[in-house]
Order: C-alpha cells, then sequence, then structure tokens
C-alpha cells in the first residue's frame, strides 16, 4: 500500500472547460476510499491524473511523499482497471487490463498468464 495525496490539483480541457477544480485530498497507507458522485463531476479524471494517463493544469500529486506529478505512466507502479466490463467482453480479465496497460506484446511472445 501506499499515500497518496493530491494537492491543489486541478484539471481544466481546452482552455475553458474545468473537469476538475482544485482537488485536495490525503489517503494514507492503508485507508480505502471510494469516489462517488454524478457523471461530470470528476471521478475519472481524478483516477486518470493518478494514474499518469492525465496531467493535471494545476497542483502535485504525491505517492509516498515522492512527487509524481511529470512521472510516466509506467514508472508509477499503478494499475488501472475500467469499471466498465463490457469494454471488450471478448477478452479475459487479464488480456483486458494487459491491453489497457499496454504490457501486451504484439509480437507473438508468450505472456505468462498466471499472474
Amino acid at each position: 500500500m501506499a499515500s497518496v495525496r493530491f494537492q491543489g490539483v486541478s484539471k481544466t480541457y481546452q482552455k475553458d472547460i474545468l473537469a476538475l477544480a482544485r482537488f485536495d485530498i490525503e489517503v494514507r497507507d492503508g485507508e480505502f476510499l471510494v469516489l462517488v458522485g454524478p457523471s461530470g463531476c470528476g471521478k475519472s479524471t481524478t483516477l486518470r491524473i493518478l494514474a499518469g494517463l492525465e496531467e493535471p493544469t494545476t497542483g502535485e500529486l504525491f505517492i509516498d511523499e515522492r512527487n509524481v506529478t511529470d512521472i510516466k505512466p509506467q514508472d508509477r507502479d499503478i494499475a488501472m482497471v475500467f469499471q466498465n466490463y463490457a469494454l471488450y467482453p471478448h477478452m479475459t480479465v487479464y488480456d483486458n487490463m494487459a491491453f489497457s496497460l499496454k504490457m501486451k506484446k504484439m509480437s507473438g511472445d508468450k505472456i505468462d498468464q498466471n499472474v
């Protein structure tokens, strides 16, 4: 587990569409957090910023007191699973996660699916 801290994080798209407004929260190691709210309130944007799939417009993000605001997604040691299980219903759970995390090799190399 790790602590996560959003410090003044906001996200604006196309200069005038505010997706997340000055988000401040600290989740300590071992705590459990659930984000709930109506569509468009910033839940997915928050998680995408945490995973490194989106860059915040303002603010900083810390994982275990390490500032990861500008760290690439693959270097954060975080995974994100989509809520909608029907994104790729013909694929296994492993294949869905590997596809979304860009871990699946297209070269035909065998992947250990016993994870």
